[in-house]
Parts: structure tokens; C-alpha cells; sequence
């Protein structure tokens, strides 16, 4: 299940963005983790109707949850 440091990571990196139909903001954090293995998608314009919003949570590997 990974590696844990021993302090966290407390420093985030955020995102925000937005267009005439949507407004977004995303923030990390790493943690105790020797690496960051969440991370997040923001696709405004995907096609003229659609975006895409995506989320992923990482469980000390190469996978990771939808």
C-alpha cells in the first residue's frame, strides 16, 4: 500500500476555471504518501454540449478508484 514519509506533505495544488456554462476548482494535497496518487480531469468543452469532470483516488499503486 505504498510508502509513508514521516511528515506529511501539507503544501496543495489547486485549479480553478470556468466558461459561459460551467465554474470548477479542484485542490490536492500528497499527505503522508512518498507520492501524489489522486488526480482530477476538467474538460470544458468536450464538444458544444458537453464536458467531462473526473475524479481519481489512489490506493498506493498504479491503480487507482473512479
Amino acid at each position: 500500500m505504498g510508502v509513508y514519509l514521516s511528515t506529511p506533505k501539507t503544501s496543495k495544488a489547486s485549479e480553478d476555471g470556468e466558461d459561459d456554462r460551467h465554474k470548477f476548482g479542484a485542490s490536492s494535497m500528497q499527505g503522508w504518501r512518498s507520492t501524489m496518487e489522486d488526480a482530477h480531469a476538467a474538460l470544458l468543452d468536450l464538444d458544444d454540449s458537453t464536458a467531462f469532470f473526473g475524479v481519481y483516488d489512489g490506493h498506493g499503486g498504479k491503480t487507482s478508484e473512479l
